[in-house]
């Protein structure tokens, strides 16, 4: 994306495409997707941005990041109290709402746990399998599939747990939970940066949550309705 009009282009595009994506539910707030209306939003958080010794630019509304694997958009919002504002939001192209799936895989009465590096937040992670699910695929396939990526686990039977928003700010893409039980792993992914593998008994899991140690979204969502539908 370059110029402004080619990502309200873009943006448009989608918009029409995806009209589901940019409904608003009774009370919620309106995006705007009008040129004009657009602009005046544009303008009013411009003026704020400016007052604050900000670039006017970051009010800019459109596609303004895109590659095959995610985007990056800035909507014209006005709340029910008239306020108006300009929020980013992430997606996949398609909007898929189950952009992945992630696994608690079970064996033996202890959960396996990945030490992961992650990029993002530049530290090692204790974390699940998880992945994105790719054209063609089921959440399911895909849980199955990063098990044997990520660990070299077998798996002798796979539970759906419920989906999981790890980002309402941002993003309304899904991660779909699943609860795996494993009759045994192998090496872990070291060119995903997964460094070891360890099987973590539950009681030291439940401590591990209660003191910090394990932070990931997606392992604390599984755990917790892992143990709600009692298969911790």
């Amino acid at each position: 994306m370059t110029g402004r009009a080619d990502r309200l282009a873009r943006y448009l595009a989608l918009a029409a495409k995806h009209p589901e994506q940019f409904a608003t539910p009774p009370g919620g707030a309106v995006v705007a997707l009008d040129p004009d209306g657009i602009a005046a939003i544009e303008a009013t958080v411009g003026d704020r941005l400016e007052a604050r010794g900000l670039p006017r630019d970051w009010a800019t509304v459109g596609v303004h990041y895109e590659d095959p694997y995610l985007f990056l958009m800035r909507d014209a919002i006005t709340y029910a109290d008239g306020t108006r504002v300009i929020h980013h939001r992430i997606a996949r192209p398609g909007f898929g709402e189950r952009s992945g799936a992630a696994v608690l895989p079970v064996m033996e009465g202890r959960v396996l746990l990945l030490r992961h590096f992650r990029h993002a937040t530049r530290s090692w992670q204790l974390e699940i399998p998880r992945g994105m699910i790719e054209p063609g695929a089921t959440a399911a396939e895909t849980a199955v599939t990063e098990l044997a990526e990520e660990m070299g686990a077998v798996a002798t039977s796979v539970v759906h747990l419920a989906p999981m928003q790890t980002s309402t700010a941002l993003s309304g893409a899904a991660v779909e939970l699943f609860h795996a039980t494993v009759s045994s792993f192998g090496a872990p992914q070291a060119s995903e940066g997964i460094a070891r593998i360890e099987a973590v008994p539950v009681p030291e899991l439940e401590a591990m949550i209660r003191d910090g140690r394990i932070t990931d979204a997606c392992t604390l969502g599984a755990v917790l309705h892992a143990r709600l539908r009692g298969l911790l």
